[in-house]
């Protein structure tokens, strides 16, 4: 009796799928190789080829790579056998490095000693202004600074006139200097922003072509640039604003009130992070 013959079976046209998905991860696999190789740190390579030469039994890391071998690659280059050197000496170096806090850059810590703290809570800012109305009082002049926290940080605000300056003038006193130089210190001692921000009352000044922006904008500089003079506080963390008479404190229709306007505000600007506290 005959064979029966089998069914042939029914071509599949999907069949191309499993081969391209065979392809797609390895190219996948080939670049995730390719970004893996270009973001190598050169330390933790060289320590990494360090630890290989005693379970293998490498003899070229501890002589030098291929110094005086036959190998297929040559002699090897002067900075490849100094690279060796230092791959062997890694681990002893690493002794002597400082402990790093998380994110900083190592080509900074060497002989920089650590920065000044940024204040990050109001509890800081309350701190910072006990201690900077305990130097003013020291000094016989915490009767001339007013303090305010809010969310911009701690406010510290200075009368000008007869204060830290003559009347209608960008010209320091005596008793201006002595106030700057006593404020200047704690705020050295930190790493916050400072803003430096000048007022004035309503009433018009007398020069022409000189007004109260001019006047505001000259005191805060001049409060700025001499924080830098005698508390050696960076550029980089102040900033010098004239508000003129458009930002006051108080109504312009008493002496008491233009006298509250009259000012120069320094603000310690509260550090971006937590504002618990």
């Amino acid at each position: 009796m005959a064979r029966k013959r089998k069914a042939p079976e029914e071509d599949n046209p999907l069949r191309w799928l499993a081969t391209y998905g065979d392809v797609v991860t390895l190219m996948l696999a080939f670049f995730v190789m390719l970004y893996a190789i270009s973001q190598v740190d050169v330390q933790k390579f060289q320590l990494f080829v360090s630890g290989l030469a005693d379970p293998f039994g490498n003899p070229a890391i501890r002589q030098g790579l291929l110094t005086e071998g036959d190998g297929i690659v040559g002699e090897a280059s002067l900075e490849i056998q100094e690279a060796a050197r230092g791959a062997v000496e890694g681990l002893a170096l690493l002794d002597g490095l400082p402990e790093l806090e998380p994110g900083t850059d190592p080509a900074d810590a060497e002989g920089v000693e650590a920065t000044a703290a940024a204040l990050g809570t109001y509890a800081e800012l309350s701190e910072l202004r006990d201690a900077i109305e305990a130097a003013l009082v020291a000094a016989e002049l915490g009767e001339v600074v007013d303090y305010e926290i809010d969310e911009r940080g701690l406010v510290i605000a200075v009368a000008t006139d007869a204060v830290l300056f003559a009347s209608g003038s960008a010209e320091f006193g005596d008793r201006g200097r002595e106030i700057i130089a006593a404020i200047a210190p704690a705020l050295a001692g930190i790493d916050n922003e400072i803003l430096v921000e000048g007022h004035t009352d309503d009433v018009p000044l007398r020069g022409a072509g000189y007004d109260n922006w001019n006047l505001s904008s000259d005191r805060a500089l001049a409060v700025l640039r001499l924080l830098g003079a005698v508390g050696g506080l960076a550029p980089q963390r102040l900033a010098a604003t004239g508000y003129g008479e458009f930002r006051p404190r108080a109504a312009n229709d008493s002496d008491e009130g233009r006298a509250a306007n009259r000012r120069v505000e320094l603000v310690v600007v509260l550090d971006e992070g937590d504002t618990d506290g």
